[in-house]
């Protein structure tokens, strides 16, 4: 079975309703699926893990494909095996192996090859087996490997509690309150919810995964707080077991429950059930993209359909593994049809995060191709990450801390990454780490030079050195309200900015750790406290939430972050007015103050950022395209780029795209996904095959000519849409749109105020009677984008 950590059983075993059943008909494989399974040429054997993981956990043993990317994107502590494919599907060779425990020069990040697979191991877990000995002690180059059960599988873990409540999961309750979290469904468990629970829904939160079995077969998947159907079954997980939900339970995998023990197993019938539901999807989508006018190339759909129905019919008529392969593509070629019935926009932000691994300028310019063909026009470089700077720093020099970040010795990845960013028209922004440090013991390398600027959480007071987080685990911070904290910060943001082209300084952790429950609040280091104590007369540290100063403690935290971003935005622009500061921040305006102190919409309304990126953590298009229409309505016409986690959590590519279409329909300026060292391959391709097909110009550089390339590209579809409103209707909001094109482009003034009544009077000739209603909700969705900006443009 794939080997995740053991939940221990906390209630009896029960008996689920007999939706759940072991599938008793004929399946199409020769053989039974089993376990996924290595077997060297010494005979000796080893269990899968995990097959294209987004991130490879502690005690893995992970078999990345080409469908996961071009670069396993693994730590150099592992080991990899790299592998190339025979005329035998289950045979390999042995390219290569390289372990920590070797003198080679890659433990991780191994190139997969178009025709092979990787093999990597992650350090062992507490008391686990250290796979990366396997691979050392067991594989040579030149040997031959077999691979069983790779796609035909079964996998086996053990449910936390059916129909779970407080009685009979008491990890599904919050000791806090005493009360079920939503669902009773607790961190890192594995539920099962039946019509015999009464429930009409799961009642779950966002944080999860869940699927519908019915039948003894998956029927649906995705998504949070699912209506339990009659007669069948609601599998729901939170973090990893949600993770390990969504790689095993595909659509029509078969689903057998006895007691807590659940298997869940994917044969040929589950491909070819799968690929039936993405030919009806892509159709229906094909259908609903045409009867809203959407441009579109519908020829390249149908390609794709057709290619999609032939294989289906070939897989139908083999068996086994073959009937597995040929179902994949069709279910592939169906997929991709369905990704070009997305409508890409002509002009918004399309942003992505990069943890920098790569550590030569072929590795860069190689990642930035594969970021410019998925359509990236904003690059997140993390700059500042764990303490260490990326390029050579003096300011850290300066200050006893080291110069770089030991991997990069040698080079300087900021300066090639900026100019091969923009050889490909991609803007790169540092992003940097604020007032956290990293995970590094005593907080190294930063706080281990200078311990006096450790942040202190209240219950760490009085103890020798620098703690990390209660709330954050194993996080290290400095304190912001320190003045030689704010002094070193921000000189390393002025050397980035002073010795740099880039295009910006985005900003993140910047705000106090989180700081609830009381006793696990921030900061009380001895500056912190006597400098509260000189203005207001008490020891902070005296003070409790009912103190009558609780509140005036609360504020003059805000005030720490609110100030040092207004001098962050003075200090940029004094030495790069050219360059635009952002921020990382969460969603929820209300939480962000209240737990870290980060009131981000004081930020907007003073000016001091050129856009935000809000963090929507949630596991849904739904929950993401609410938290979108959230932040619109607090930061009014600021460019708002949605983060969205599809990548980091290893989502399906029709989920990613999914999220990513909630959050344009809910007013953002554009997206930003986290990250791209999780993006896969098969992400990567429906980016490319969808919504960001095209190369587009981003908002913030140029409002006018974002607003007017819009505006030209929604006056072509509206002139080719004869079909989704009244010949009169069309003809009158094309004549507004070239001319409010024409004047977008013009001077300041009163050219960019008419352009602005032509797209009002333009969205108003869309709500007449007989126009499409999703045909006119799009148009006038991206006219209203393309105001805003010529509203800032004028600024």
């Amino acid at each position: 079975m794939f080997r995740l950590p053991h939940i221990a059983a906390l209630t009896a075993a029960a008996t689920l309703a007999a939706a759940v059943a072991l599938t008793t008909g004929q399946s199409a494989s020769a053989a039974a699926p089993g376990t996924p399974q290595v077997t060297a040429a010494d005979g000796a054997t080893a269990e899968l893990d995990a097959i294209n993981p987004s991130s490879r956990a502690a005690g893995v043993l992970a078999l990345y494909t080409p469908e996961f990317g071009a670069e396993t994107r693994t730590n150099t502590f592992g080991g990899e095996a790299v592998l190339r494919a025979t005329a035998d599907r289950a045979v390999y060779e042995v390219v290569s192996v390289c372990t920590v425990f070797d003198k080679c020069p890659a433990p991780g990040n191994s190139t997969i090859p178009a025709d092979g697979a990787v093999l990597s191991a992650s350090p062992s877990a507490a008391g686990g087996t250290d796979d990366r000995r396997w691979l050392r002690d067991h594989l040579r180059p030149g040997d031959q490997v077999r691979i069983d059960n790779l796609y035909l599988r079964t996998a086996v873990t053990t449910l936390t509690a059916v129909d779970p409540t407080a009685q009979n999961n008491p990890g599904g309750v919050d000791q806090t309150t005493g009360r079920c979290y939503p669902g009773c469904r607790g961190s890192e468990q594995l539920v099962a919810y039946t019509d015999a629970s009464g429930r009409a829904t799961t009642g779950t939160n966002d944080y999860g995964y869940e699927v519908v079995v019915s039948g003894g077969r998956v029927t649906a998947r995705g998504g949070n707080n699912s209506t339990i159907p009659a007669g069948a079954t609601v599998l729901s997980g939170h973090g990893s077991r949600g993770s390990w939900l969504e790689t095993n339970a595909v659509i029509g995998a078969a689903v057998r429950v006895d007691g807590l023990n659940l298997e869940i197993t994917i044969d040929a019938d589950a491909y070819l059930t799968d690929a039936d539901n993405q030919i009806g999807s892509a159709e229906a989508a094909l259908t609903d993209a045409q009867a809203a006018c959407a441009r579109i190339d519908a020829d390249s759909v149908r390609t794709a359909l057709d290619q999609a129905r032939t294989l289906r019919g070939q897989a139908a008529a083999a068996t086994g593994e073959d009937a597995a392969a040929l179902a994949r593509q069709a279910r592939h070629q169906a997929q991709i049809a369905g990704y070009r019935t997305r409508p890409a926009r002509a002009a918004e932000g399309r942003g992505i995060w990069v943890r920098p691994i790569e550590t030569t300028e072929a590795q860069i310019t190689a990642t930035l191709d594969r970021l410019a063909a998925a359509g990236t026009n904003i690059v997140f470089l993390e700059t500042v990450w764990n303490g260490y700077t990326i390029y050579p720093s003096t300011v850290a020099t300066a200050h006893g801390i080291p110069a770089q970040k030991p991997e990069f010795a040698g080079i300087d990845p900021l300066r090639i990454w900026t100019e091969q960013a923009h050889q490909r028209g991609i803007e790169l922004h540092a992003w940097v780490h604020t007032f956290y440090v990293g995970v590094a013991a005593g907080g190294a390398p930063v706080l281990a030079a200078h311990p006096e600027w450790a942040a202190v959480e209240r219950e760490d007071v009085g103890k020798t050195g620098p703690q990390p987080s209660r709330m954050e685990p194993g996080y290290y911070w400095m304190d912001p309200a320190i003045p030689a904290v704010r002094e070193y910060t921000t000189g390393v943001f002025r050397e980035i900015l002073t010795g740099y082209d880039v295009d910006g300084l985005h900003l993140d952790y910047i705000r106090y750790p989180v700081s609830l429950p009381y006793g696990a609040d921030f900061s009380y280091s001895d500056h912190t406290r006597q400098r509260f104590a000189a203005e207001h007369g008490v020891d902070p540290y005296a003070l409790d939430p009912n103190s009558a100063l609780w509140p005036t403690w609360n504020r003059w935290r805000e005030n720490v972050i609110t100030t040092f971003v207004e001098g962050v935005r003075a200090m940029t622009d004094e030495v790069a007015p050219q360059a635009k500061l952002s921020a990382a921040v969460f969603a929820d305006p209300t939480d962000g103050l209240n737990k870290k102190f980060q009131n981000w919409g004081a930020w907007a309304d003073n000016g001091w950022l050129d856009f935000l990126t809000g963090m929507s953590f949630g596991t849904s298009a739904t929950s993401v395209g609410a938290d979108t229409a959230v932040m619109r309505t607090r930061v009014g016409d600021l460019p708002l780029y949605t983060a969205t986690y599809g990548p980091l959590r290893g989502s399906a590519p029709d989920l990613v795209l999914d999220q990513m279409q909630a959050v344009v329909d809910a007013d953002s300026d554009g997206v930003a996904l986290f990250a791209y060292n999780q993006l896969s391959a098969l992400q990567q391709e429906a980016l490319r095959e969808g919504p960001q097909r095209n190369r587009v110009p981003v908002p913030h550089a140029d409002y006018a000519h974002a607003a007017a390339t819009g505006i030209g590209a929604a006056r072509a579809e509206v002139t080719a849409a004869g079909a989704c409103a009244p010949v009169a209707v069309n003809a009158r909001v094309s004549a507004r749109l070239l001319a409010a094109q024409l004047l977008a482009g013009a001077p300041l003034g009163a050219g960019r105020d008419a352009a602005e009544r032509l797209l009002t009077q333009a969205r108003a000739d869309l709500a007449a009677t007989g126009v499409q209603p999703a045909y006119a909700a799009r148009i006038r969705r991206d006219l209203a984008m393309y105001q805003r900006w010529l509203t800032l443009s004028a600024r």
